[in-house]
């Protein structure tokens, strides 16, 4: 009868653990390991996790936890991730490819001012939602100090939109972080903070016997950007939108406006300051871009439609007569500075805000100017919605074309109502 075989472990000889495992053992400093030793294709040299505790029952218990965080994905190799090191890799390695370099400039505003000062040393692994609240109050207290007819009087920084855009931020970022494999926290722990509300201000605006003032005052001083004045009431356009404004885009006999193009002043790559290149923008490879001058360039909205408004014929008499008498650039803009060159944010809002004082009317926004057209327009609210670009729930109208020849009616009657009897009777070219 053959004899069984039996397996015989050899005296003396510890046998060794399957890889992952763990092991737990004191060193010579009373300083409890655990350890687990992970295979890393990426750098074999980093081949184990290792927790830390002087109370052995504690370190056990944190073994145990990477070992599941291990089985879960989570591998503590990525435990080195602090909320300011990630968020700076996030906006400037993943999420700049993906929005438009002024954009990109907002998210990484508010992950330098708001984030990284109040939460950026905490490791992403360690995040809580106390951490998110923290941040919220960060940016809900801040004050700055302003002196108030004579008296230094503390104000709030930021608003309360700014506490909701901070939350906003750190929550995409984090959703990121969990995106990664193997993901570098366990959950995005600012879904478990309600987000904050924003009291939204109304915007200022003017009355239409304010704005008729402006541009009447802005005519007997022989201001040159009248025409852009008017453009500003009568299309409701933004200030890339007027800027980027291009003589060609402006049908006459159909009276309409092609707002497809917009001006910004992107930022360049390194080394490109002073150069001509097309190819000098930092910008998103799929960014449609037509350079002007340096920063200056065209750029196309990401919806990639050409978007057509009504323009109203008072609007029209006053910008025909202006391209009569203006002198061309050599970009085909409408409004360029007295040096030829496309015109900066800041100089238009100079221009903007000197003909308000000069016309002894309130000092608002040049944003204003668009919400005077918003709540003087006599037309339906799908087509209000769509010649200034927005969107609702109730109105969802986004891909539906403007009723052209209804707007250019409403367009009418706020004109009339808005320009001095002096503009009007000039004549249209046909």
């Amino acid at each position: 009868m053959a004899r069984s075989r039996e397996k015989y472990r050899t005296p003396g000889k510890r046998r060794r653990r399957n890889k992952g495992s763990g092991g737990l053992f004191q060193r010579r400093d009373g300083m409890w390991i655990g350890r687990v030793e992970i295979p890393n294709e990426l750098d074999p040299k980093r081949y184990r996790s290792e927790v830390y505790s002087r109370d052995k029952a504690v370190a056990l218990e944190k073994l145990e936890q990477l070992k599941l965080d291990i089985a879960n994905g989570l591998e503590q190799l990525q435990r080195g991730w602090t909320v300011e090191s990630w968020t700076v890799h996030w906006i400037d390695e993943i999420k700049k490819q993906e929005l438009g370099p002024n954009v990109w400039r907002t998210y990484r505003s508010t992950i330098r001012q708001q984030i990284i000062p109040s939460i950026g040393p905490v490791r992403l692994a360690d995040l809580n939602p106390a951490h998110i609240r923290h941040l919220l109050d960060y940016v809900r207290l801040a004050t700055v100090e302003k002196e108030i007819d004579g008296q230094i009087v503390a104000k709030p920084r930021w608003s309360s939109r700014t506490v909701q855009v901070a939350y906003d931020r750190i929550k995409e970022a984090l959703d990121a972080a969990g995106r990664e494999r193997p993901p570098l926290m366990r959950e995005n722990v600012a879904k478990l903070v309600p987000r904050p509300a924003a009291v939204y201000a109304e915007i200022p605006h003017h009355t239409a016997d304010q704005a008729r003032t402006v541009l009447s005052t802005a005519i007997e001083r022989t201001n040159p950007y009248v025409s852009l004045l008017a453009a500003r009431y009568l299309t409701a356009m933004r200030q890339g939108e007027l800027l980027g404004l291009e003589e060609d885009r402006i049908d006459f006999e159909a009276l309409t406006i092609d707002k497809s193009w917009q001006l910004q002043w992107l930022p360049l790559r390194e080394g490109m300051k002073y150069s001509d290149d097309p190819d000098r923008y930092d910008a998103p490879k799929h960014y449609e871009i037509r350079p002007l001058y340096f920063g200056a360039a065209l750029v196309r909205p990401k919806t990639r439609k050409s978007i057509l408004i009504p323009m109203a014929p008072e609007l029209a008499a006053i910008l025909q007569a202006y391209l009569e008498h203006r002198t061309p650039n050599d970009y085909g803009l409408m409004w360029v500075s007295p040096a030829g060159k496309p015109i900066r944010p800041a100089d238009d809002t100079a221009v903007w805000t000197e003909a308000l004082e000069a016309a002894g009317v309130p000092v608002i926004p040049g944003h204003g100017g668009r919400h005077t057209a918003n709540n003087l327009l006599d037309i339906p609210e799908e087509d209000r919605m769509r010649i200034l670009g927005q969107s609702s729930v109730v109105a969802n109208r986004i891909y539906r074309k403007v009723d052209l020849e209804r707007a250019r009616e409403g367009m009418g009657e706020f004109s009339r109502l808005l320009l001095p009897q002096v503009i009007v009777p000039t004549r249209i070219r046909t």
